[in-house]
């Protein structure tokens, strides 16, 4: 009787901890606990890797109304909320071991005309030399240069001390094929690359994007439901030297059909663009978006993967940071792939507007698309989460330490001393130059009462 008791009261602690364990030390996961992932190079769906989302830490839980824009998560809950998003950062820190090299001094080197160079330091972001200020990529440096910030000084734990050379160009290796830089897209081939978060999620004012975040507010105050969408394809764009070839080819493969809605705008003739334009939140208003490449990597494929529709891409050469979570087949399918030619685009469209399909298979892509992007990978918490990991892999594989310091020399009596390296971000979005600026400043001129400018 003693043997039964004490096993009895064996068993039941055991239940107990189990539960427990259940309980507190296994995360909580969403709707759809599991989500499909496979890499760029690898969309065999018979090769699928399935990984459950955490998104519990502690007693915090990742919600994406209260959490989305929180630009100041722990590393705890970056890691909680978004475990799939840093790939490509491990990636990146990997091929630097492979290569058994550690990044060095010179491979900082601010080399051709739309590269900054910068500094993290004790969790302030310093310019120390910007070649980024011309017309073409003045907006993309200072959207960029902004987010990293935002992303740095929202942080309350320290982050290591790191300089590194930022490329905005749309190819990062155009002038240098082994560059190693943080850049906004690469080639498969291209491991020496960087990828991090492009302009667009601070803005995109020229193409109607006001800021990335009131991009999502409007959508979350607007967007219609899926069902209620318009049933067609859209898609706006030029189709001059930047991608003509594709999208070329997916007018051609869409005209005559009723789903289309697929047009070329030619920027220069504003009779065109009044008619044609549509702002990224209209294109929302369709089940179906189209994605095409650019000049390399399209901008806009991240706005178009926060409508609750349907996106639908060519096969793409150009990776970003959020690609291997494109999911183009599968139970968590959320976007539709087809050739690069397009010629299996009137196929696929007929497919998924079966009105059988369409509250079904087709729907389903959406919510998924939704879900994974619009509601947790893609999110500006994300991307800030996303800055702080590049830091941090970046900094396990420099293989110096960024100075701190630079002497002044004793100029008309006044003793020798050092003063920081670089431009602190603060002041560069002011003044947007790293040269020494004079001071006091030069007198503005101040209007008489009566005069004009």
């Amino acid at each position: 009787m003693r043997s039964i008791a004490l096993y009895t009261l064996l068993s039941a602690a055991i239940l107990a901890i189990l539960i427990l364990f259940t309980t507190y030390a296994w995360p909580h996961v969403p709707s759809n606990p599991w989500q499909t992932i496979n890499s760029h190079s690898n969309t065999n769906p018979e090769e699928e890797q399935r990984v459950r989302i955490p998104v519990t830490h502690n007693d915090w839980t990742f919600d994406h109304r209260r959490h989305a824009r929180n630009y100041g998560l722990s590393e705890e809950q970056c890691n909680a909320a978004f475990p799939l998003l840093y790939k490509e950062i491990d990636r990146a820190v990997e091929h630097r071991k492979r290569i058994g090299k550690d990044i060095g001094m010179e491979e900082v080197e601010v080399r051709q005309r739309s590269n900054v160079r910068a500094m993290v330091r004790d969790n302030q972001l310093y310019v120390v030399d910007a070649h980024g200020e011309n017309t073409n990529f003045r907006p993309r440096t200072l959207a960029t240069l902004n987010s990293i910030s935002r992303a740095v000084s929202a942080f309350a734990d320290p982050l290591p001390d790191v300089e590194f050379t930022a490329t905005f160009d749309d190819d990062a290796a155009a002038r240098d094929s082994n560059a190693t830089t943080w850049a906004y897209a690469r080639l498969p081939e291209q491991e020496f690359l960087w990828l991090m978060p492009d302009f667009g999620f601070w803005g995109w004012p020229h193409k109607g994007t006001n800021s990335y975040a009131e991009h999502i507010s409007i959508l979350d105050d607007q967007e219609e439901d899926f069902l209620d969408k318009i049933p067609k394809l859209v898609w706006r764009g030029g189709i001059g030297n930047a991608g003509g070839d594709v999208r070329k080819k997916l007018i051609a493969q869409s005209e005559g059909h009723e789903w289309n809605d697929a047009k070329s705008v030619n920027w220069k003739n504003q009779t065109e663009v009044q008619e044609r334009r549509l702002s990224m939140q209209e294109h929302c208003d369709y089940m179906f978006t189209a994605q095409t490449e650019g000049n390399t990597y399209s901008g806009r494929f991240k706005l178009l993967l926060n409508c609750h529709s349907v996106s639908v891409t060519h096969k793409m050469e150009y990776i970003e940071h959020f690609h291997h979570l494109l999911q183009p087949s599968g139970t968590y399918q959320n976007i539709v792939e087809v050739k690069r030619d397009f010629s299996d685009l009137p196929g696929a469209m007929d497919h998924l507007l079966q009105p059988e399909n369409l509250k079904g298979e087709t729907k389903r892509i959406a919510d998924n698309a939704r879900r994974t992007f619009r509601e947790r990978y893609i999110t500006p918490a994300a991307e800030a989460c996303y800055w702080r990991a590049l830091i941090r892999g970046w900094a396990e594989v420099q293989g110096f330490t960024p100075e701190r310091w630079v002497d002044v020399p004793e100029v008309d009596g006044r003793k020798a001393r050092r003063k920081p390296r670089g431009v602190p971000f603060e002041a560069y979005t002011i003044m947007e130059t790293t040269q020494e600026w004079e001071i006091p400043a030069p007198m503005r001129h101040v209007c008489a009462v009566g005069e004009s400018y």
